[in-house]
Protein backbone atom coordinates (compact mmCIF):
# COMPACT_ATOMS: atom_id res chain seq x y z
CA UNK A 1 0.00 0.00 0.00
CA UNK A 2 1.54 3.53 -1.01
CA UNK A 3 2.09 5.92 2.05
CA UNK A 4 1.79 8.80 0.13
CA UNK A 5 -1.86 11.17 0.15
CA UNK A 6 -3.66 11.77 -3.09
CA UNK A 7 -5.22 15.34 -3.07
CA UNK A 8 -7.49 16.22 -5.91
CA UNK A 9 -9.80 20.07 -5.87
CA UNK A 10 -13.29 19.62 -6.02
CA UNK A 11 -14.80 19.85 -9.95
CA UNK A 12 -16.49 22.81 -10.75
CA UNK A 13 -18.91 21.82 -13.56
CA UNK A 14 -19.75 24.90 -13.70
CA UNK A 15 -17.09 26.91 -14.57
CA UNK A 16 -16.38 24.23 -16.97
CA UNK A 17 -18.98 24.78 -18.71
CA UNK A 18 -18.57 28.10 -19.19
CA UNK A 19 -14.96 27.61 -20.21
CA UNK A 20 -16.07 24.52 -22.63
CA UNK A 21 -18.62 26.95 -24.41
CA UNK A 22 -16.92 29.99 -24.68
CA UNK A 23 -13.39 29.02 -25.00
CA UNK A 24 -14.18 25.57 -26.96
CA UNK A 25 -11.93 23.63 -24.54
CA UNK A 26 -12.96 19.82 -22.98
CA UNK A 27 -14.19 19.99 -19.91
CA UNK A 28 -11.39 18.14 -18.21
CA UNK A 29 -8.49 21.11 -19.60
CA UNK A 30 -11.28 23.86 -18.39
CA UNK A 31 -10.69 21.61 -14.51
CA UNK A 32 -6.86 21.69 -14.91
CA UNK A 33 -7.01 25.64 -15.92
CA UNK A 34 -9.48 26.27 -13.19
CA UNK A 35 -6.80 24.04 -10.71
CA UNK A 36 -4.26 26.88 -11.45
CA UNK A 37 -6.25 29.51 -9.98
CA UNK A 38 -8.07 31.34 -13.57
CA UNK A 39 -11.83 32.24 -12.70
CA UNK A 40 -12.97 33.92 -15.81
CA UNK A 41 -13.18 32.80 -19.42
CA UNK A 42 -11.41 36.47 -20.45
CA UNK A 43 -8.30 34.83 -17.86
CA UNK A 44 -8.34 31.25 -19.52
CA UNK A 45 -8.01 33.09 -22.95
CA UNK A 46 -5.22 35.10 -21.70
CA UNK A 47 -3.57 31.99 -20.13
CA UNK A 48 -3.63 30.14 -23.40
CA UNK A 49 -2.71 33.36 -25.60
CA UNK A 50 0.68 33.84 -23.54
CA UNK A 51 0.97 37.28 -25.77
CA UNK A 52 4.22 39.03 -25.09
CA UNK A 53 2.18 42.13 -25.27
CA UNK A 54 0.21 41.46 -22.20
CA UNK A 55 3.70 41.74 -20.27
CA UNK A 56 3.68 44.85 -17.25
CA UNK A 57 5.64 47.72 -18.17
CA UNK A 58 8.57 47.85 -16.65
CA UNK A 59 8.39 51.64 -15.17
CA UNK A 60 5.67 50.17 -13.04
CA UNK A 61 9.12 48.35 -11.29
CA UNK A 62 10.18 50.96 -8.07
CA UNK A 63 13.48 52.54 -8.89
CA UNK A 64 13.42 51.63 -12.64
CA UNK A 65 13.23 55.43 -13.69
CA UNK A 66 16.28 56.30 -11.34
CA UNK A 67 17.92 53.35 -12.61
CA UNK A 68 17.31 54.22 -16.52
CA UNK A 69 18.63 57.74 -16.09
CA UNK A 70 22.03 56.48 -14.86
CA UNK A 71 22.17 53.62 -17.47
CA UNK A 72 21.69 55.89 -20.03
CA UNK A 73 24.03 58.68 -18.51
CA UNK A 74 26.77 56.18 -18.20
CA UNK A 75 26.17 54.71 -21.28
CA UNK A 76 25.98 58.30 -23.61
CA UNK A 77 29.33 59.30 -21.04
CA UNK A 78 31.29 56.01 -21.77
CA UNK A 79 31.74 55.15 -18.38
CA UNK A 80 32.28 51.81 -17.59
CA UNK A 81 29.86 49.49 -16.25
CA UNK A 82 29.93 46.75 -14.45
CA UNK A 83 27.38 43.75 -14.29
CA UNK A 84 27.70 42.29 -10.84
CA UNK A 85 26.10 38.43 -11.03
CA UNK A 86 25.62 35.40 -9.08
CA UNK A 87 27.30 31.69 -10.21
CA UNK A 88 24.03 29.87 -10.73
CA UNK A 89 22.54 29.53 -14.56
CA UNK A 90 20.12 32.84 -13.46
CA UNK A 91 22.65 34.93 -12.62
CA UNK A 92 24.61 34.09 -15.67
CA UNK A 93 21.75 34.88 -18.29
CA UNK A 94 20.85 38.23 -16.37
CA UNK A 95 25.08 38.85 -16.59
CA UNK A 96 25.12 37.98 -19.96
CA UNK A 97 21.73 39.51 -21.14
CA UNK A 98 22.38 42.87 -20.14
CA UNK A 99 26.16 42.64 -21.03
CA UNK A 100 25.13 41.64 -24.46
CA UNK A 101 22.71 44.38 -24.61
CA UNK A 102 24.49 47.05 -23.63
CA UNK A 103 27.74 46.39 -25.26
CA UNK A 104 25.85 46.06 -28.57
CA UNK A 105 24.52 49.67 -27.62
CA UNK A 106 28.04 50.79 -27.52
CA UNK A 107 28.24 51.17 -23.75
CA UNK A 108 31.85 50.01 -21.84
CA UNK A 109 30.63 46.90 -19.72
CA UNK A 110 32.88 44.39 -17.93
CA UNK A 111 31.48 40.88 -16.26
CA UNK A 112 31.80 40.52 -12.60
CA UNK A 113 30.90 36.29 -11.33
CA UNK A 114 32.38 35.67 -7.84
CA UNK A 115 34.19 32.67 -7.12
CA UNK A 116 31.75 30.42 -5.06
CA UNK A 117 34.63 28.89 -3.10
CA UNK A 118 37.04 31.52 -2.47
CA UNK A 119 34.49 34.71 -2.40
CA UNK A 120 31.03 33.32 -1.68
CA UNK A 121 27.74 34.60 -2.58
CA UNK A 122 26.52 38.15 -3.98
CA UNK A 123 28.98 41.39 -3.37
CA UNK A 124 31.98 41.18 -1.66
CA UNK A 125 34.05 44.71 -0.83
CA UNK A 126 37.46 43.62 -2.08
CA UNK A 127 35.91 42.68 -4.95
CA UNK A 128 33.89 46.35 -5.80
CA UNK A 129 37.07 48.51 -4.36
CA UNK A 130 39.14 46.24 -7.48
CA UNK A 131 36.83 47.28 -9.70
CA UNK A 132 36.36 50.86 -8.56
CA UNK A 133 39.99 51.48 -9.11
CA UNK A 134 40.30 49.81 -12.24
CA UNK A 135 37.82 52.83 -13.54
CA UNK A 136 34.21 51.69 -13.07
CA UNK A 137 31.79 53.97 -12.42
CA UNK A 138 28.83 52.47 -12.16
CA UNK A 139 27.89 48.77 -10.83
CA UNK A 140 24.59 46.83 -11.55
CA UNK A 141 24.07 43.41 -9.73
CA UNK A 142 21.35 40.80 -11.05
CA UNK A 143 20.28 37.99 -8.65
CA UNK A 144 22.24 39.30 -5.63
CA UNK A 145 22.57 42.81 -3.70
CA UNK A 146 19.21 43.16 -1.83
CA UNK A 147 21.13 42.34 1.16
CA UNK A 148 25.02 43.71 0.40
CA UNK A 149 24.17 46.97 3.36
CA UNK A 150 27.81 47.11 4.57
CA UNK A 151 29.13 46.27 0.71
CA UNK A 152 27.08 49.23 -0.77
CA UNK A 153 27.63 51.57 2.25
CA UNK A 154 31.49 51.16 0.90
CA UNK A 155 30.83 51.47 -2.70
CA UNK A 156 29.27 54.55 -2.18
CA UNK A 157 32.05 55.86 0.20
CA UNK A 158 34.54 55.05 -2.53
CA UNK A 159 32.17 56.70 -5.29
CA UNK A 160 30.77 53.59 -6.96
CA UNK A 161 26.96 54.12 -7.91
CA UNK A 162 25.40 50.52 -7.55
CA UNK A 163 21.78 49.84 -8.95
CA UNK A 164 20.69 46.43 -7.09
CA UNK A 165 18.32 44.22 -9.37
CA UNK A 166 17.32 41.31 -7.44
CA UNK A 167 14.23 39.16 -6.92
CA UNK A 168 15.65 37.33 -3.41
CA UNK A 169 13.29 38.37 -0.33
CA UNK A 170 14.50 41.27 1.55
CA UNK A 171 15.50 40.40 5.57
CA UNK A 172 13.66 42.56 7.73
CA UNK A 173 11.86 44.69 4.93
CA UNK A 174 14.86 46.52 4.52
CA UNK A 175 16.78 47.51 1.54
CA UNK A 176 20.12 48.87 0.70
CA UNK A 177 20.94 52.70 0.42
CA UNK A 178 21.63 52.06 -3.22
CA UNK A 179 21.46 54.59 -6.09
CA UNK A 180 18.20 52.39 -7.30
CA UNK A 181 16.89 48.79 -5.93
CA UNK A 182 14.74 46.67 -8.37
CA UNK A 183 12.91 44.21 -6.77
CA UNK A 184 9.24 43.76 -6.54
CA UNK A 185 9.31 41.90 -3.10
CA UNK A 186 10.48 45.52 -1.72
CA UNK A 187 8.31 47.18 0.47
CA UNK A 188 6.15 49.54 -1.27
CA UNK A 189 6.80 48.54 -4.73
CA UNK A 190 3.36 48.18 -6.59
CA UNK A 191 4.53 45.94 -9.49
CA UNK A 192 1.93 43.56 -9.59
CA UNK A 193 3.87 40.15 -10.41
CA UNK A 194 5.91 39.28 -7.70
CA UNK A 195 7.54 36.23 -8.80
CA UNK A 196 10.32 37.37 -11.86
CA UNK A 197 13.73 35.55 -11.55
CA UNK A 198 16.82 37.60 -11.45
CA UNK A 199 17.07 36.87 -15.24
CA UNK A 200 13.13 38.06 -15.37
CA UNK A 201 14.23 41.36 -13.86
CA UNK A 202 17.20 41.83 -15.66
CA UNK A 203 14.99 41.89 -19.09
CA UNK A 204 12.24 44.61 -17.86
CA UNK A 205 15.53 47.21 -16.88
CA UNK A 206 16.58 45.58 -20.75
CA UNK A 207 13.05 46.78 -21.81
CA UNK A 208 13.32 49.75 -20.19
CA UNK A 209 16.91 50.83 -21.17
CA UNK A 210 16.46 49.92 -24.78
CA UNK A 211 13.07 49.09 -25.41
CA UNK A 212 11.19 46.16 -26.07
CA UNK A 213 12.25 44.83 -29.80
CA UNK A 214 15.63 44.99 -28.54
CA UNK A 215 15.27 43.22 -25.09
CA UNK A 216 13.10 40.89 -27.09
CA UNK A 217 16.21 39.16 -28.96
CA UNK A 218 17.31 37.70 -25.43
CA UNK A 219 14.02 35.95 -24.68
CA UNK A 220 16.62 32.19 -24.76
CA UNK A 221 18.53 33.10 -21.95
CA UNK A 222 15.23 34.68 -19.67
CA UNK A 223 13.84 31.15 -20.19
CA UNK A 224 16.92 29.32 -19.66
CA UNK A 225 17.68 31.31 -16.51
CA UNK A 226 14.28 31.09 -14.98
CA UNK A 227 13.47 27.30 -15.60
CA UNK A 228 16.45 27.02 -14.15
CA UNK A 229 16.03 28.60 -10.96
CA UNK A 230 12.46 27.15 -10.75
CA UNK A 231 10.76 30.44 -10.49
CA UNK A 232 6.84 29.47 -11.05
CA UNK A 233 6.02 29.58 -14.67
CA UNK A 234 2.93 31.52 -13.91
CA UNK A 235 1.97 35.60 -15.18
CA UNK A 236 4.60 37.10 -16.53
CA UNK A 237 7.18 34.05 -16.21
CA UNK A 238 4.96 31.84 -18.41
CA UNK A 239 5.02 34.41 -21.39
CA UNK A 240 8.96 35.13 -21.20
CA UNK A 241 9.16 31.12 -20.73
CA UNK A 242 7.03 29.92 -23.38
CA UNK A 243 8.64 32.89 -25.58
CA UNK A 244 12.01 32.06 -24.69
CA UNK A 245 11.93 28.03 -25.37
CA UNK A 246 10.57 29.23 -29.19
CA UNK A 247 14.07 31.22 -29.46
CA UNK A 248 16.03 28.67 -27.71
CA UNK A 249 14.61 25.21 -29.80
CA UNK A 250 16.22 27.31 -32.82
CA UNK A 251 19.34 28.50 -30.87
CA UNK A 252 20.66 31.71 -32.65
CA UNK A 253 23.63 32.32 -30.14
CA UNK A 254 26.91 30.71 -30.98
CA UNK A 255 27.42 28.91 -27.26
CA UNK A 256 23.85 28.06 -26.52
CA UNK A 257 24.28 26.05 -30.12
CA UNK A 258 27.42 24.55 -29.20
CA UNK A 259 26.10 23.63 -25.29
CA UNK A 260 23.14 21.78 -26.98
CA UNK A 261 25.34 19.74 -29.56
CA UNK A 262 26.92 18.63 -26.63
CA UNK A 263 23.79 17.79 -24.78
CA UNK A 264 22.08 15.96 -27.80
CA UNK A 265 19.55 18.28 -27.94
CA UNK A 266 19.68 20.22 -31.53
CA UNK A 267 16.77 20.76 -34.40
CA UNK A 268 14.22 19.58 -31.67
CA UNK A 269 11.32 21.63 -30.18
CA UNK A 270 12.31 22.17 -26.69
CA UNK A 271 10.74 21.92 -23.61
CA UNK A 272 11.18 22.92 -19.56
CA UNK A 273 12.04 19.34 -19.26
CA UNK A 274 15.41 19.80 -22.08
CA UNK A 275 16.89 23.10 -20.05
CA UNK A 276 16.19 21.42 -16.42
CA UNK A 277 17.86 18.35 -17.01
CA UNK A 278 20.31 19.20 -19.66
CA UNK A 279 21.21 22.54 -20.35
CA UNK A 280 21.07 24.30 -16.93
CA UNK A 281 23.54 21.43 -15.41
CA UNK A 282 25.91 22.10 -17.54
CA UNK A 283 26.03 25.34 -17.04
CA UNK A 284 25.75 25.33 -13.42
CA UNK A 285 28.46 22.63 -13.28
CA UNK A 286 31.53 25.17 -13.19
CA UNK A 287 30.26 27.65 -10.86
CA UNK A 288 29.36 24.83 -8.55
CA UNK A 289 32.60 23.59 -8.52
CA UNK A 290 34.31 26.83 -8.18
CA UNK A 291 35.01 29.62 -11.13
CA UNK A 292 31.34 30.19 -13.23
CA UNK A 293 33.94 32.21 -15.76
CA UNK A 294 33.94 29.46 -18.62
CA UNK A 295 29.64 29.39 -18.65
CA UNK A 296 29.85 33.24 -18.94
CA UNK A 297 31.97 33.43 -21.67
CA UNK A 298 30.24 30.53 -23.62
CA UNK A 299 27.24 32.58 -22.99
CA UNK A 300 28.94 35.62 -24.88
CA UNK A 301 30.84 33.93 -27.05
CA UNK A 302 29.94 34.31 -30.91
CA UNK A 303 32.93 32.15 -31.84
CA UNK A 304 31.96 28.46 -33.29
CA UNK A 305 35.94 27.10 -31.89
CA UNK A 306 35.69 28.92 -28.60
CA UNK A 307 32.32 27.41 -27.66
CA UNK A 308 32.56 24.35 -28.82
CA UNK A 309 36.16 23.99 -26.54
CA UNK A 310 33.77 25.48 -23.74
CA UNK A 311 30.74 23.51 -24.17
CA UNK A 312 32.77 20.46 -23.88
CA UNK A 313 34.70 21.47 -20.72
CA UNK A 314 30.81 22.28 -19.25
CA UNK A 315 30.19 18.48 -20.33
CA UNK A 316 33.33 17.64 -18.35
CA UNK A 317 33.04 19.76 -15.48
CA UNK A 318 28.94 18.36 -15.03
CA UNK A 319 30.41 14.63 -15.11
CA UNK A 320 32.62 15.60 -12.31
CA UNK A 321 29.41 17.52 -10.13
CA UNK A 322 27.44 14.41 -11.14
CA UNK A 323 30.01 12.30 -9.81
CA UNK A 324 30.55 14.44 -6.49
CA UNK A 325 26.91 14.40 -6.08
CA UNK A 326 26.56 11.02 -5.80
CA UNK A 327 29.14 10.46 -3.71
CA UNK A 328 28.10 13.38 -1.21
CA UNK A 329 24.05 11.47 -1.61
CA UNK A 330 25.54 8.43 -0.34
CA UNK A 331 27.53 10.39 2.59
CA UNK A 332 24.63 11.83 3.50
CA UNK A 333 22.33 8.64 3.35
CA UNK A 334 24.20 6.93 5.84
CA UNK A 335 24.63 9.95 8.35
CA UNK A 336 20.64 9.39 8.16
CA UNK A 337 20.44 5.69 8.24
CA UNK A 338 23.05 5.98 11.49
CA UNK A 339 22.35 8.84 13.29
CA UNK A 340 18.31 10.35 12.75
CA UNK A 341 15.41 9.45 14.40
CA UNK A 342 12.44 10.21 12.23
CA UNK A 343 10.06 9.93 15.22
CA UNK A 344 11.70 12.83 17.36
CA UNK A 345 13.31 15.12 14.05
CA UNK A 346 10.70 16.65 11.30
CA UNK A 347 14.18 17.73 9.57
CA UNK A 348 17.58 17.08 8.63
CA UNK A 349 20.87 19.42 9.22
CA UNK A 350 23.60 17.53 8.26
CA UNK A 351 27.36 18.46 8.34
CA UNK A 352 30.32 17.21 6.87
CA UNK A 353 33.95 18.53 6.68
CA UNK A 354 34.66 17.21 3.22
CA UNK A 355 31.27 18.61 1.05
CA UNK A 356 31.96 20.68 -1.31
CA UNK A 357 29.61 23.70 -0.67
CA UNK A 358 28.66 23.57 -4.69
CA UNK A 359 26.94 20.31 -4.56
CA UNK A 360 25.26 20.04 -1.00
CA UNK A 361 21.80 22.05 -2.53
CA UNK A 362 21.80 19.60 -4.91
CA UNK A 363 22.04 16.48 -2.59
CA UNK A 364 19.35 18.64 -0.30
CA UNK A 365 16.62 18.80 -2.49
CA UNK A 366 17.00 15.04 -3.09
CA UNK A 367 16.50 14.29 0.56
CA UNK A 368 13.86 16.78 0.79
CA UNK A 369 12.03 14.46 -1.54
CA UNK A 370 12.76 11.26 -0.02
CA UNK A 371 11.80 11.82 3.49
CA UNK A 372 9.44 14.77 3.17
CA UNK A 373 11.78 17.01 5.53
CA UNK A 374 13.11 20.14 5.43
CA UNK A 375 16.63 19.41 4.93
CA UNK A 376 19.98 21.86 5.30
CA UNK A 377 23.58 20.28 4.49
CA UNK A 378 26.48 22.23 5.68
CA UNK A 379 29.88 22.32 4.68
CA UNK A 380 32.31 22.27 7.61
CA UNK A 381 35.80 22.69 6.04
CA UNK A 382 36.33 26.10 7.07
CA UNK A 383 35.19 27.64 10.85
CA UNK A 384 32.68 29.88 9.16
CA UNK A 385 30.50 26.89 7.10
CA UNK A 386 28.67 26.80 4.23
CA UNK A 387 25.05 25.30 4.13
CA UNK A 388 22.73 25.15 1.86
CA UNK A 389 18.26 23.96 2.30
CA UNK A 390 15.35 22.50 0.70
CA UNK A 391 11.95 23.11 1.92
CA UNK A 392 8.48 20.83 1.32
CA UNK A 393 5.32 21.86 1.56
CA UNK A 394 3.78 24.19 4.61
CA UNK A 395 7.48 25.13 5.40
CA UNK A 396 8.66 28.28 4.67
CA UNK A 397 12.51 27.81 4.75
CA UNK A 398 13.51 31.59 5.20
CA UNK A 399 11.09 32.28 7.96
CA UNK A 400 12.36 29.14 9.63
CA UNK A 401 15.57 30.67 9.15
CA UNK A 402 14.76 33.81 10.40
CA UNK A 403 13.76 32.02 13.63
CA UNK A 404 16.92 30.86 13.89
CA UNK A 405 18.95 34.07 12.85
CA UNK A 406 20.94 34.22 15.88
CA UNK A 407 23.23 31.28 15.46
CA UNK A 408 23.59 32.12 12.12
CA UNK A 409 26.26 34.53 10.31
CA UNK A 410 23.98 35.13 7.65
CA UNK A 411 21.20 33.87 5.34
CA UNK A 412 19.23 33.98 2.37
CA UNK A 413 16.49 32.56 -0.01
CA UNK A 414 13.03 32.22 -0.18
CA UNK A 415 10.12 29.71 0.42
CA UNK A 416 11.46 26.81 -1.30
CA UNK A 417 15.19 27.23 -0.90
CA UNK A 418 18.09 28.90 1.05
CA UNK A 419 21.54 29.22 1.81
CA UNK A 420 23.02 30.43 4.85
CA UNK A 421 26.78 30.78 6.97
CA UNK A 422 27.29 29.78 10.43
CA UNK A 423 30.26 29.86 12.83
CA UNK A 424 31.61 25.96 13.19
CA UNK A 425 30.76 26.45 17.18
CA UNK A 426 26.87 26.86 16.54
CA UNK A 427 26.13 23.59 15.01
CA UNK A 428 24.69 21.50 17.53
CA UNK A 429 22.50 24.28 18.73
CA UNK A 430 21.13 25.15 15.52
CA UNK A 431 20.66 21.87 14.74
CA UNK A 432 18.27 21.88 17.15
CA UNK A 433 16.46 24.98 17.35
CA UNK A 434 15.53 24.24 13.78
CA UNK A 435 14.41 20.95 14.54
CA UNK A 436 12.32 22.51 17.34
CA UNK A 437 10.87 25.35 14.79
CA UNK A 438 9.86 22.50 12.18
CA UNK A 439 8.35 20.55 14.76
CA UNK A 440 6.44 23.77 15.59
CA UNK A 441 5.33 24.49 12.33
CA UNK A 442 4.68 21.53 10.91
CA UNK A 443 1.93 19.15 11.95
CA UNK A 444 2.03 14.89 11.50
CA UNK A 445 -0.19 15.18 8.34
CA UNK A 446 2.94 17.50 6.62
CA UNK A 447 5.40 14.79 7.06
CA UNK A 448 3.35 12.44 4.59
CA UNK A 449 4.28 12.95 0.97
CA UNK A 450 1.22 14.48 -0.85
CA UNK A 451 0.83 14.15 -5.05
CA UNK A 452 -2.02 16.26 -6.26
CA UNK A 453 -4.20 15.63 -8.73
CA UNK A 454 -6.39 17.72 -11.46
CA UNK A 455 -9.23 15.82 -11.45
CA UNK A 456 -10.36 11.51 -11.58
CA UNK A 457 -11.45 10.58 -14.78
CA UNK A 458 -11.85 6.81 -16.82
CA UNK A 459 -8.98 5.95 -18.30
CA UNK A 460 -10.91 5.83 -21.61
CA UNK A 461 -11.77 9.44 -21.52
CA UNK A 462 -8.18 10.13 -22.77
CA UNK A 463 -7.61 10.88 -26.78
CA UNK A 464 -5.02 12.41 -28.57
CA UNK A 465 -7.17 15.40 -29.15
CA UNK A 466 -7.71 15.56 -25.11
CA UNK A 467 -3.55 15.74 -24.56
CA UNK A 468 -3.63 18.18 -27.76
CA UNK A 469 -5.77 20.55 -26.03
CA UNK A 470 -4.18 19.54 -22.41
CA UNK A 471 -0.67 21.19 -24.24
CA UNK A 472 -1.97 23.92 -24.92
CA UNK A 473 -1.27 25.00 -20.89
CA UNK A 474 2.29 24.60 -21.85
CA UNK A 475 4.82 25.25 -20.64
CA UNK A 476 4.92 23.07 -17.91
CA UNK A 477 6.78 23.29 -14.31
CA UNK A 478 6.27 25.11 -10.63
CA UNK A 479 3.28 26.79 -10.32
CA UNK A 480 1.85 25.06 -13.13
CA UNK A 481 2.56 21.92 -13.46
CA UNK A 482 1.79 18.88 -15.89
CA UNK A 483 -1.39 17.83 -15.71
CA UNK A 484 -2.15 14.79 -13.60
CA UNK A 485 -5.16 12.55 -13.43
CA UNK A 486 -6.55 9.55 -11.80
CA UNK A 487 -8.13 6.71 -12.97
CA UNK A 488 -10.14 4.09 -10.85
CA UNK A 489 -10.92 0.44 -11.61
CA UNK A 490 -7.43 -0.96 -13.67
CA UNK A 491 -5.92 -3.96 -14.00
CA UNK A 492 -2.75 -5.02 -15.34
CA UNK A 493 -2.87 -6.65 -18.50
CA UNK A 494 1.04 -8.04 -19.24
CA UNK A 495 3.77 -8.91 -16.76
CA UNK A 496 6.07 -5.71 -15.72
CA UNK A 497 9.20 -5.75 -17.76
CA UNK A 498 12.45 -3.55 -17.58
CA UNK A 499 12.14 -0.26 -19.86
CA UNK A 500 15.67 1.13 -20.33
CA UNK A 501 18.30 1.92 -17.25
CA UNK A 502 17.63 3.65 -14.03
CA UNK A 503 15.22 0.66 -12.86
CA UNK A 504 12.41 2.12 -14.94
CA UNK A 505 9.73 -0.87 -15.85
CA UNK A 506 6.56 -0.66 -18.13
CA UNK A 507 3.55 -2.74 -17.85
CA UNK A 508 -0.14 -2.39 -19.91
CA UNK A 509 -2.45 -1.40 -18.06
CA UNK A 510 -6.42 -1.68 -19.10
CA UNK A 511 -10.27 -0.73 -17.09
CA UNK A 512 -11.86 -2.93 -19.76
CA UNK A 513 -12.21 -0.50 -22.96
CA UNK A 514 -9.18 1.18 -22.60
CA UNK A 515 -5.45 0.14 -22.66
CA UNK A 516 -2.44 2.20 -22.08
CA UNK A 517 1.29 1.00 -21.73
CA UNK A 518 2.80 2.65 -18.47
CA UNK A 519 6.47 3.48 -17.29
CA UNK A 520 7.41 3.84 -13.98
CA UNK A 521 10.99 4.33 -11.62
CA UNK A 522 9.22 4.94 -8.31
CA UNK A 523 8.58 1.58 -7.42
CA UNK A 524 9.49 -2.38 -8.15
CA UNK A 525 7.94 -5.26 -10.51
CA UNK A 526 7.39 -6.61 -7.68
CA UNK A 527 5.12 -3.52 -6.59
CA UNK A 528 2.72 -4.39 -8.78
CA UNK A 529 -0.69 -5.81 -8.56
CA UNK A 530 -1.41 -8.99 -9.31
CA UNK A 531 -2.50 -9.46 -12.93
CA UNK A 532 -6.17 -9.51 -11.80
CA UNK A 533 -6.02 -7.48 -9.33
CA UNK A 534 -8.14 -4.23 -9.13
CA UNK A 535 -6.31 -0.76 -8.00
CA UNK A 536 -6.34 3.28 -8.77
CA UNK A 537 -3.34 5.09 -10.34
CA UNK A 538 -2.24 8.70 -10.40
CA UNK A 539 -0.32 9.12 -13.35
CA UNK A 540 0.43 11.74 -16.31
CA UNK A 541 -0.32 11.04 -19.79
CA UNK A 542 1.41 12.11 -22.83
CA UNK A 543 1.36 11.37 -26.36
CA UNK A 544 4.46 8.62 -28.05
CA UNK A 545 5.31 8.90 -31.63
CA UNK A 546 7.47 6.01 -33.10
CA UNK A 547 7.41 4.76 -36.74
CA UNK A 548 4.70 6.96 -37.55
CA UNK A 549 2.19 5.48 -34.75
CA UNK A 550 0.65 7.45 -32.10
CA UNK A 551 0.00 6.21 -28.89
CA UNK A 552 -0.90 7.29 -25.65
CA UNK A 553 1.39 6.49 -22.15
CA UNK A 554 1.20 7.42 -18.71
CA UNK A 555 3.93 8.06 -16.23
CA UNK A 556 2.89 6.28 -13.07
CA UNK A 557 3.66 8.18 -10.13
CA UNK A 558 1.64 5.91 -7.77
CA UNK A 559 -0.88 3.13 -6.93
CA UNK A 560 -3.26 1.90 -4.45
CA UNK A 561 -4.42 -2.25 -4.93
CA UNK A 562 -7.52 -1.04 -3.24
CA UNK A 563 -9.42 1.95 -4.13
CA UNK A 564 -7.97 5.30 -2.62
CA UNK A 565 -9.85 6.27 0.41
Amino acid sequence: MTTKRWVTPPPDEQKQLLFSRELGLSPVTAQVLINRGIDDAAAAAAFLACRTADLIDPFRLTGMREAVARIRAAMSGGETIVIYGDYDVDGLTATALLARLFTGQGARVRTYIPHRVEEGYGLNIQACSRLRREGASLLITVDCGISAFAEIAACRAEGLDVIVTDHHRPAEQRVPDALAVINPLQPGCEYPYKHLAGVGLAFKVAEAVCGAAAAAEYLDLVALGTISDVAPLTGENRILVRSGLRALSVAAKTGLRALMDIAGIRDQELTCRHVAFMIGPRLNATGRMGSAERALRLLLSDDPAESLGLAQELDKENRERQRLEAKTLREALEMIEAGVNFTQSRSVVLHHEQWHPGVIGIVASRIAERYNRPTILISSAEQIAKGSGRSIRNFHLFDALAQCGHLLEGFGGHEKAAGLTIDKENLADFQQAFNETASNILAPHDLIPVIDADMEIPLGVLSESLLADLDRCAPFGVGNPRPVFISRGVRRKDRPRPAGPGGSIKLWLTDGRATCAAYTDRFSSLECPAAQAECAIIYTPSLNVRQGITTIQLQLKDLHFAPAE
